[in-house]
């Protein structure tokens, strides 16, 4: 069970409020240390999202009776769900950190993304880490770029209104150099500077990214996991 840490009130209602309204709750249920179990027959995912010690599973209505009886551990693991429930597909596990304090200056000159470093980039990287960094639709982007050519961008979606989610990606050759931190930079500093919370999404597992959050001064305040369901009746 994970404590949230002290966040400043203001950015604790923009979280709360954010990750409720996406629910369906009320942002008092992260108030508590249990599990509120919300029964959405509109969705077709199992989405479970722990904030502290506070743990919100949403799902169809004829899915709830397999979780209830589980233990928070296999509530966090998109697979583990996925095993309990036929045909469904474990879309991932991811933790959930905030920033809300401008990061230090970057080490690499950084200027403001275009398409041509969005496709730079995404050549020079595979397939599922381009996915991953969800970098190609966020709606603001920054680039690094070394000889004029692109080797790290990073950029920012706003989401429920007071929550940037901030995505990043580098080329194969500039990683451990900084690259990555320095676009990164430039997208929290803008998200906060909007005056919105930014967020790090990190897939569970992914060490490096992990770390990335980490040097930007992230905090942990839970995790997330999603199921996509088959047609449930």
């Amino acid at each position: 069970m994970m404590r949230i840490p002290d966040v400043p009130q203001r950015e604790r209602v923009q979280l709360r409020a954010a990750w409720a309204e996406a629910l369906g709750v009320t942002a008092t249920v992260f108030d508590g240390e249990g599990i509120t179990w919300v029964a959405r027959d509109d969705l077709d995912v199992a989405l479970v999202v722990e904030l502290g010690a506070a743990m919100v599973v949403a799902a169809p209505r004829a899915v709830l009776p397999a979780l209830e009886h589980q233990h928070r551990f296999t509530l966090r693991d998109a697979d583990a769900i996925a095993a309990l429930l036929p045909r469904s597909r474990a879309i991932g596990s991811s933790h959930l950190l905030f920033a809300t304090a401008r990061p230090a200056a970057p080490s690499h000159p950084v200027v403001v993304g275009d398409d041509r470093d969005l496709v730079k980039v995404r050549e020079a990287v595979s397939p599922a880490e381009w996915d991953e960094s969800g970098v190609e639709p966020m709606e603001r982007h920054w680039a690094v770029r070394e000889g004029g050519e692109p080797v790290a961008i990073a950029g920012y979606q706003r989401w429920r209104s007071t929550i940037a989610h901030i995505g990043v990606v580098a080329t194969p050759l500039a990683r451990g150099r900084g690259c990555a931190a320095a676009a990164a930079t430039a997208a929290v500093c803008a998200a906060i500077d909007a005056g919105l919370v930014a967020q790090w999404r990190c897939r569970i597992g992914n060490a490096a990214s992990l770390r990335l959050a980490d040097r930007l001064g992230f905090t942990r305040i839970g995790a997330q996991s999603a199921v996509a369901l088959a047609r449930w009746s």
